[in-house]
């Protein structure tokens, strides 16, 4: 057996970032933009890509599938995975990898004949080493990014390029919805489903838009907690662990997410009056248990929060989002979070561009190493 492949470290670019987006300084920053910009860059992109994924073979069912991605593209690919197991069945191969420990697995890579690569850039300097290694091992590699003529698009068969998803933050937001919906065209023609539900998602990114004071009201309540949980399972684990990475980013909150039965095992402990805890659902299901996370935290002494699809009235502290198919919500229900995200960094002068770039010690701390 061979040894694991190393991430290359002198491979790796130069750290200083000619164009950071320091050029507002108040609000409306450019993630306000983004954020705006969803529900029409998820529409272009769901046409574009249902159009574009009909063109690409359904991948081998009895070899690994792989959806590979660093950061925020890691998100969209643990999404993407989520829509492959739901529209391919259970039997299905499907794994999501991020693309440093890709490189510590050669025999997955072996393994697989297929990967859906997620890049918005398209230079990530992991994903390029991870999208090489497939190569090599001739993994037919599909990707998904808003730059298609890119490093990684040379490395790919097959690419399907967002729409309308260029970041002027580097907290990103749109290039996350948007590959998801990508994402979402291709298991849905790889299955010889409808696109109906895909071709309507942008209705509900837009209700959701609409609601914006809704979602500032809700960075309000939970401003003064320094210690954040989002909690989340099956498909609202993609919307949790990106929601969380958005929180730190932009707010520079500290921020964990578990799943709603393991936060009421085993992290309820670690909950007091310095905690926020927000539980995402999906379905009747874990909306019940989510109700009894938000019951639990609040007599730890956590502020908690409900998002989920709620017929019934609402109880305190809960926010109704539309019903949508388990696998498609993380494209919608990030947005709620993202606007909290945005609201709580200029409730305390933060810019939420910047990911804290602007202040010396993060900034000496990023120039040590290269992404």
């Amino acid at each position: 057996m061979s040894p694991p492949r190393r991430p290359d470290p002198t491979r790796l670019p130069a750290v200083d970032d000619p164009h950071p987006p320091y050029g507002r300084t108040a609000h409306p920053y450019f993630l306000h933009d983004m954020i705006l910009a969803q529900p029409e860059a998820i529409r272009r992109t769901a046409e574009s890509a249902w159009v574009g994924a009909r063109a690409i073979p359904t991948p081998s069912p009895d070899r690994p599938l792989l959806f590979v991605g660093q950061g925020t593209s890691f998100h969209a690919a643990l999404g993407g995975a989520v829509a492959a197991r739901a529209m391919l069945g259970p039997h299905a191969l499907v794994r999501a990898v991020p693309s440093f420990d890709l490189l510590l697995e050669p025999e997955l890579i072996a393994a697989a004949r297929c990967a859906v690569v997620f890049s918005a850039s398209g230079e990530t300097a992991l994903t390029l080493q991870a999208q090489e290694a497939l190569a090599a091992a001739q993994v037919r590699q599909i990707l998904i990014t808003g730059s298609p003529h890119s490093p990684s698009g040379a490395l790919a068969e097959h690419t399907l390029a967002t729409q309308g998803s260029e970041e002027r933050a580097w907290t990103h937001t749109v290039s996350f919805t948007t590959a998801l919906v990508a994402a979402y065209a291709l298991c849905v023609a790889w299955a010889n489903a409808g696109p109906e539900e895909l071709l309507e998602l942008h209705r509900v990114a837009s209700a959701l838009v609409d609601r914006e004071e809704e979602w500032r009201a809700m960075a309000e309540a939970l401003a003064d907690r320094t210690r954040w949980l989002l909690l989340g399972s099956g498909a609202a684990e993609v919307t949790a662990r990106e929601a969380a990475l958005k929180l730190r980013e932009g707010a520079g909150r500290f921020v964990a997410t578990a799943g709603v039965e393991e936060f009421l095992h085993g992290t309820l402990p670690s909950v007091d009056e310095s905690t926020a805890v927000v539980s995402l659902a999906t379905e009747a299901f874990d909306l019940a248990r989510s109700r009894h996370a938000a019951v639990a935290a609040a007599l730890a002494g956590a502020r908690s929060a409900v998002l989920a699809p709620i017929d019934a009235p609402a109880q305190p502290g809960e926010h109704p989002v539309p019903s949508v198919p388990p696998f498609l919500s993380p494209a919608v229900q990030i947005i709620p979070l993202q606007f909290v995200t945005y609201w709580t960094a200029v409730r305390e002068g933060r810019n939420p561009d910047v990911m804290g770039y602007d202040v010396p010690r993060i900034w000496a701390a990023r120039r040590s190493f290269g992404i």
